[in-house]
């Protein structure tokens, strides 16, 4: 099978990949909630939404308080995303 890893892939801002693609890649979709992570983002709201100073993707803090994931999965947000947040503010 020659399929390029990259046909099916969502692409996000704050999902890293790392260097090793062929065959052993990791995808991260989190980050630890140190002092130094919570440097690269401003908080929108309370001290649980946070957006990123660098891509403006809007991120939150796990319910364990141990990490920080993105809101979204991709940084476009499709139609659907956003009337379920005007829903959601209502």
């Amino acid at each position: 099978m020659n399929r390029d890893i990259f046909d099916d892939f969502a692409w996000h801002s704050s999902i890293g990949i790392d260097a090793s693609i062929a065959g052993n890649s990791r995808f991260v979709t989190r980050i630890p909630n140190t002092k130094k992570a919570r440097g690269q983002f401003i908080v929108a709201s309370g001290d649980n939404f946070l957006i990123h100073k660098t891509t403006k993707a809007l991120w939150k803090v796990s319910e364990d308080k141990r990490s920080i994931e993105p809101l979204f999965p991709t940084d476009v947000l499709t139609a659907e995303q956003l009337e379920e947040i005007t829903e959601e503010q209502q």
